[in-house]
């Protein structure tokens, strides 16, 4: 094999690394929760929450402790699909070289998407 026809072959693999791993994204949840486990929130892999549920005792919570309880479990469910998401891109990412940040990751991963059609 020429080295043209490797680098050709070469990146035909990683695009159907990087097709694979972005289907895997899409199906990333992260889950968080707060006040003693009295709220939970689920998001999906672009941090938007998909659900929110409360334990039977989230009458003991006042209003603004609610509040507060949501805003602390989306922030723990976000940190855990993101986490989980530099993870699933790290199969892809040399090791030798440090991850961009994920914003740029997730930036260059919708922009391939977007050129394969």
């Amino acid at each position: 094999m020429d080295d043209f026809a490797k680098v050709v072959t070469d990146f035909q693999a990683k695009m159907a690394d990087l097709n694979r791993i972005q289907e895997e994204r899409t199906q990333l949840v992260g889950v968080g929760t707060a006040s003693r486990r009295r709220v939970r929130v689920t998001v999906n892999a672009d941090g938007i929450a998909v659900d929110i549920k409360f334990g039977g005792d989230i009458g003991a919570l006042g209003f603004a402790e609610i509040a507060a309880a949501v805003t602390e479990a989306s922030r723990t469910a976000v940190l855990d699909v993101a986490a989980k998401s530099t993870a699933l891109m790290g199969a892809v990412i040399p090791e030798e070289q440090a991850p961009p940040p994920l914003d740029d990751l997730l930036a260059t991963i919708k922009g391939l998407r977007d050129q394969l059609g």
